[in-house]
């Protein structure tokens, strides 16, 4: 099997930027990963990478540990095989690969921060937790990595305001971020400080949130916003609850959808 051509590949990379995963299949997936060169683990990784997006986990993590026997693959290609293997329930494999990742403190922030969603998907939210705090230890700026730590902290079961204090430290470092202010919202609802959730709800406009994507926070700032006369905000809020209940379905639908 000849090597997969520049221009092929050139063609790939393009897809994969427009959110194609279906055009880099279409052009990588008939070829033998296996025979191709040191130099050429860019296909595999790739491929395995549009596999993953498609939900197509089996596949995606055969793409990516044939692209391991070539050579060392990239670390976002780690962090999503590390990915199938929690999606395929390998739980140990997926922890031990997120938490070499993470103890190697190589990683940018950006990649440290789907290290530590990682283990918190798979029901690891202390080391989530200690992740972001490695991140905050070299980099004191970065917002996400105190309102992710602030979430964390309310699944370890730790109390509320510890999550609070973390959530308005992310919020004074992103002062413009919705998604900050709606788990804020959320949490102080929980904390029954509603008279301040209400505040900053009534600074919301509708076409933010129809940017939001935590539907039980959305949830209960609906309820908060009916009980004090808010309707149209409510409505909103009620709208994309709905319109965001109906996206996990269909994806949940898509992904256990056999493939061809």
């Amino acid at each position: 099997m000849k090597n997969i051509s520049p221009e092929t590949l050139d063609l790939a990379w393009q897809a994969h930027a427009s959110s194609d995963p279906d055009r880099v299949i279409e052009l990588l997936a008939a070829k033998d990963i296996l025979a191709q060169s040191h130099g050429d683990i860019e296909p595999a990784v790739l491929l395995g990478l549009a596999l993953h997006d498609r939900g197509r986990v089996i596949e995606a993590a055969d793409a990516f540990e044939k692209a391991s026997l070539l050579g060392p693959i990239p670390d976002e290609a780690r962090i999503t095989l590390a990915s199938c293997y929690a999606q395929l329930r390998r739980i140990d494999l997926a922890r031990d690969l997120y938490l070499e990742l993470a103890l190697s403190r190589r990683l940018d922030p950006d990649l440290m921060l789907k290290v530590a969603g990682g283990l918190s998907a798979i029901d690891s939210p202390q080391l989530a937790m200690k992740v972001c705090e490695w991140i905050t230890e070299q980099d004191e700026s970065v917002a996400q990595a105190y309102y992710d730590m602030g979430i964390y902290s309310a699944n370890c079961g730790h109390a509320l305001y510890i999550s609070e204090a973390l959530m308005r430290r992310a919020i004074a470092l992103d002062s413009g971020n919705f998604h900050y202010r709606v788990g804020l919202v959320s949490l102080l609802i929980q904390l029954q400080c509603e008279g301040e959730a209400l505040d900053i709800a009534r600074t919301f406009e509708v076409a933010q949130i129809q940017e939001a994507t935590c539907f039980s926070c959305l949830q209960r700032i609906a309820d908060l916003l009916s009980r004090h006369k808010q309707p149209d905000l409510a409505t909103a809020c009620q709208a994309r609850v709905k319109a965001l209940r109906t996206e996990r379905t269909a994806k949940s639908l898509h992904l256990t959808k056999p493939s061809i």
